[in-house]
């Protein structure tokens, strides 16, 4: 045999394998119709199916929203409070300092005017 007749013999199926081919394709076309009128009655993808997930998109948004907007403001809040308190502390702390820049020229004034 030369490598010619070789690779036409390998190219052209045996009656067993067409056999086996057969079969299994039966097979398919037998699972397929049993399926069939099973996918047929399954309509998921209608109008229904549609309106119902943009209905449960809605009330899903309009419970969220709320809450989310609540704790938007809740952490404006928040963050305004933080600011007030340290612009309170720094106010507290200039005080301080101006009650004591006040002590000292009142202490010079006294001393200087049992001096004089």
């Amino acid at each position: 045999m030369d490598a010619r007749t070789l690779e036409i013999d390998l190219l052209i199926p045996d009656e067993e394998s067409l056999i086996l081919d057969n079969q299994n394709q039966i097979e398919k076309e037998l699972l397929l119709e049993e399926i069939m009128p099973e996918m047929d009655k399954r309509d998921d993808f209608g109008i229904d199916m549609l309106f119902k997930v943009l209905l449960f998109m809605f009330i899903a948004f309009a419970i969220a929203f709320p809450k989310i907007h609540f704790n938007n403001g809740i952490y404006r809040l928040s963050r305004e409070i933080s600011h007030l308190e340290k612009q309170y502390k720094f106010l507290e702390e200039e005080n301080l300092i101006l009650q004591r820049k006040l002590e000292k020229q009142k202490f010079k004034s006294e001393v200087l005017d049992t001096i004089f």
